[in-house]
């Protein structure tokens, strides 16, 4: 194992770039933003990259300091969770690069850029930020409406990204849906015909990671599984949090047989991912695993999903999902189920975990339970009556089984 400088650490500040869909950068996708951060809409790549708030939170890190924009994943170190920080480092993908007496990097490794948030789902936990579908949803839930339905970054991004990619070792898609996005359709397109092909991988020597709902395996006259193999390693973190109706509900445009139609061509030219982190030398590799985030909406058909997955042969065992919760929006977060709806849980959890082989698994189900009996955040009425509301935008479809909150 690697020493790392200090036990605050994390390598993708200095490897990394990290954009919304309205220009908000991020040292990552998941950590908050800075005080005074900088719109990559108003600056360039490299003034976001090398600015002020960056090369700050570099020296924090090398000197042991905790920066408070990256205070999910310290919490998460500090219940003995495995953060997104440890996964980071785990990987052995990319290297701690020569940082010089400013702090500044003179180069990127990774991009995670959204190009916007167009998406053709309306998932009851997300938001007009994530989605182009929650545009007409603030109407209903009385919030003041978006100004525009698609929020998308500059048109000249693709010319800023270029001169970036000499040493870029892998670049992470997200949205929005990133399949259904013009803006990524140019530039898997970009990378595919300007990457140089190594002659003993016959591909190039790129990996690309995508957080997709599946809902598409082409785009125009794209095939995107024919693109792919042209890469050194793609991994699709494909978003599912439910099958049969109870996925159609959480997810408002997620269709059970496409979903299954899509994964099985899916599952003839890739494999489920059995480690966290690639490391085949030759030839393209194509993986994928799930992930389910919990909310009130589908904690109870956390088991039957498992199963189901495993019957079709989608996965080999559960340590192919990663098991998160939302915490956000409120009327959807586990900790505000009633007492007595967290007590069946307990139960339910109690019951079939003892079937699990997987530690990861059960790591990620402890830290759910965990979370589950925090304080509540809102009151039941609250979360009730957003739920009434998210079924007046939800299809047509009304699950039996769907009534614990």
């Amino acid at each position: 194992m690697q020493e790392l400088p200090s036990e605050t650490y994390c390598r993708f500040p200095f490897i990394h770039i990290c954009s919304l869909a309205d220009g908000t950068t991020k040292p990552c996708g998941i950590a908050d933003s800075f005080d005074d951060g900088l719109n990559l809409n108003e600056h360039t790549i490299e003034e976001v990259y090398n600015s002020q708030q960056m090369k700050q939170l570099r020296k924090d890190m090398l000197e042991g300091v905790r920066n408070k924009v990256c205070n999910v994943c310290y919490r998460k170190d500090d219940a003995g969770e495995y953060s997104t920080r440890q996964l980071y480092n785990d990987n052995r993908l990319w290297e701690h690069p020569v940082v010089n007496e400013d702090y500044s990097v003179d180069s990127i490794q990774h991009f995670d850029i959204r190009f916007s948030n167009l998406c053709n789902f309306t998932c009851r936990m997300c938001d007009h930020g994530s989605s182009s579908n929650w545009y007409d949803a603030y109407k209903v839930f009385g919030f003041p409406k978006p100004t525009s339905k698609v929020i998308k970054l500059r048109e000249n991004i693709l010319e800023d990204l270029i001169p970036h990619m000499k040493n870029i070792k892998s670049f992470y898609f997200a949205g929005g849906e990133p399949l259904i996005m013009p803006e990524h359709n140019q530039i898997i397109k970009w990378l595919y015909e300007n990457l140089p092909i190594d002659e003993d991988a016959g591909c190039r020597q790129l990996r690309l990671h995508y957080n997709t709902n599946l809902s598409i395996l082409k785009f125009e006259s794209t095939d995107l599984i024919k693109m792919w193999k042209g890469f050194k390693r793609v991994f699709l973190s494909i978003s599912c949090d439910g099958v049969h109706e109870v996925g159609e509900y959480q997810r408002t445009g997620w269709n059970h047989d496409i979903f299954v139609e899509n994964m099985n061509t899916i599952k003839k030219s890739f494999g489920v991912s059995s480690t966290r982190t690639g490391d085949k030398k030759n030839s393209s590799e194509l993986i994928y695993n799930f992930q389910y985030t919990t909310t009130i909406w589908n904690m109870h058909h956390i088991f039957d999903f498992i199963k189901f997955m495993k019957k079709n042969k989608y996965i080999k065992t559960s340590e192919n999902i990663d098991f998160t919760y939302a915490w956000s929006p409120d009327y959807c977060s586990i900790n505000n189920f009633e007492p007595n709806i967290k007590e069946e849980m307990v139960k339910l959890f109690k019951k079939n975990m003892r079937y699990i082989k997987s530690e990861k698994t059960k790591a990620e189900f402890n830290g759910i339970l965990k979370f589950m009996n925090t304080e509540s955040t809102a009151k039941p009425e609250y979360v009730k009556d957003c739920s009434k509301k998210m079924d007046i935008l939800r299809a047509p479809i009304q699950p039996q089984n769907i009534n614990l909150i």
